[in-house]
């Protein structure tokens, strides 16, 4: 849980409550990335029927750039696809950044309109790029994550299902 109250912006994390709760559903994994037996990072996802939403996803800060994101999502994607994550949208020299690495992965580029809702009041929904592995979503795809994300993702935030009709 330190890496990810590190790795991620407060809006973009649960309260600690709600990860408890969120980590109750079924639907919900949290797996601790290890290479040969060291911790390198974590890996947050929610499985549904045709789509494999990665939530959270870091890497131990002193292991970036040494390739154990890449080999750990090589691993997980072929496993679960279709997969999709949101990204920033590439404005600076780090989203850029990001943007090369998951797509170097082989992930592709999505032209939908996405906006995030926020895990905790007091902010503001955000415009996300979403990627998905190993193609674009159809409309139909891109349709079953965006419900997933409404209605079972959203459900574990302080925001709540309630107030994102409203967004």
């Amino acid at each position: 849980m330190e890496l990810y109250a590190a790795g991620f912006s407060l809006h973009e994390q649960r309260r600690p409550e709600e990860q408890i709760q969120a980590m109750k559903d079924p639907a919900f994994h949290c797996d601790a990335l290890v290479e040969s037996g060291t911790f390198i990072g974590l890996l947050f996802y929610w499985e549904a029927v045709g789509v494999t939403y990665v939530e959270h996803f870091a890497v131990v800060e002193a292991l970036r750039s040494s390739g154990a994101g890449s080999r750990a999502l090589a691993a997980f994607c072929p496993a679960h696809a279709p997969v999709v994550l949101e990204i920033d949208p590439p404005v600076d020299a780090v989203s850029t950044r990001r943007k090369g690495f998951y797509q170097r992965l082989g992930f592709a580029e999505n032209s939908y309109a996405h906006r995030r809702p926020p895990y905790r009041t007091g902010f503001a929904p955000h415009p996300l790029v979403v990627m998905s592995w190993p193609e674009a979503l159809s409309p139909e795809a891109y349709s079953t994550f965006s419900r997933m994300l409404s209605h079972r993702v959203m459900r574990y935030a302080q925001v709540g299902i309630s107030q994102l009709a409203a967004t």
